[in-house]
């Protein structure tokens, strides 16, 4: 296996699962598991949360959805993008649950449905002020009438997606809110009833309590972060990226680092290389900004990051060829030095968001699984495009 891994600590899975609840008092939770589980392992992460009594896992596709279920796990799956019209008879096979967002596609569920003799679960999509997909606000009683009517389809939720719930300052959430209740109040006038309203995802959820309904659907959180609220908990990062010293050398002023000459060294100095790059998700964009963590201390990354390797200034300092080097993650030294970095100081270099930084980590950096539930199966998981 490489020394360079990604590890996923699932007891601070749990943590930050149970921090959830307390928030949501008890409020069902729909845990997201879409993008291999926002880079951590959907198979894993799938499992450790249906042991740990989610409702349901929200994924963005099928594939996503099939790959689960086909895994043993039983836990009930919602897809959270449009079916597309080749994908509608396997949606009907697995029961999945899926979101409503145009009436034509609903006939090719309903359709695919009658003739496997099931029933599917649909979730009414309100588009509030995303423009993504899903039904308007005064569309949302005729949608409802039209596939209540269609057999083969079961309507047991309503459903919208917040586009600012990660900007405390942003006003256009509580506008978002007041359209989706009103499209709820005359779905109830209209005497429709729904086992799952949601809208709240992980910036709505610690924002305001009005946004949680019956359901919130929880992923970043669960992963360790809170983008834009407060927190009455300090949140876990699950999820830290490790690595190795697999060469050094001296280098000398004038002497240039990498690819394109980016990086000149001013005076002598200690260049290790690092056994990951772009090609593992370490985004190239960190060129000229990241740092690691080296004995407990922050030390730069120089030169342009390369697809499969990385150089690192260590100064005056002298580390043998295997010691570790942490990426992603906190690490503390033996002489008391302790330095952390998480996703969020990564995207900020990078320019990006902390879900592109997780979910970036690509297939063929393994992942090893430790605390909470792992089993003893699950704990290292190779290399493999289903990672």
């Amino acid at each position: 296996m490489r020394t360079t891994q990604a590890h996923i600590d699932l007891t601070a899975l749990q943590w930050n699962l149970e921090a959830v609840q307390r928030r949501t008092d008890g409020t069902r939770l729909l845990g997201m598991v879409k993008a291999n589980a926002y880079g951590h392992g959907i198979i894993q992460i799938a499992q450790a949360l249906s042991d740990l009594g989610v409702h349901m896992l929200g994924t963005a596709y099928l594939g996503e959805a099939r790959e689960l279920r086909s895994c043993g796990i039983q836990t009930e799956i919602i897809i959270l993008t449009p079916t597309e019209a080749n994908e509608a008879e396997e949606v009907a096979r697995y029961q999945f649950h899926v979101v409503a967002c145009d009436i034509d596609q609903m006939q090719l569920i309903s359709d695919a449905a009658c003739a496997q003799g099931t029933t599917v679960p649909v979730h009414l999509y309100i588009d509030t002020g995303m423009m993504r997909e899903g039904f308007r606000s005064a569309e949302a009683v005729a949608a409802a009438e039209q596939i209540s009517k269609m057999p083969g389809l079961r309507l047991v939720g309503v459903c919208t997606h917040f586009a600012t719930a990660d900007d405390p300052t942003s006003p256009f959430l509580h506008q978002q809110l007041t359209a989706f209740e009103s499209a709820i109040d005359q779905l109830t006038v209209a005497g429709f009833s729904f086992e799952y309203v949601h809208a709240a995802n992980s910036g709505a959820l610690w924002m305001s309590r009005s946004t949680h309904f019956t359901m919130v659907r929880t992923g970043l959180s669960l992963y360790g972060y809170a983008i834009g609220a407060e927190t009455d908990v300090a949140l876990r990062p699950v999820l830290s990226l490790r690595s190795t010293i697999i060469s050094k050398r001296k280098a000398w002023p004038g002497e240039s680092i990498s690819y394109g000459q980016r990086y000149i060294v001013t005076e002598e100095c200690t260049i290790v290389t690092v056994p990951i790059g772009y090609g593992d998700g370490y985004l190239r964009g960190l060129t000229g900004h990241a740092e690691c963590i080296i004995n407990g201390r922050k030390y730069p990354v120089v030169g342009s990051i390369c697809m499969d390797e990385l150089m690192v200034n260590i100064g005056a300092e002298d580390y043998p060829v295997g010691q570790e080097v942490v990426l992603l993650g906190a690490q503390s030294a033996s002489n008391g030095e302790f330095a952390a970095i998480d996703a969020i100081e990564l995207a900020e270099k990078a320019g990006t968001i902390p879900y592109e930084i997780l979910t970036a980590i690509s297939a063929r950096v393994p992942r090893v699984y430790h605390g909470g539930t792992a089993r003893p199966t699950d704990t290292i998981t190779t290399e493999s495009p289903n990672v």
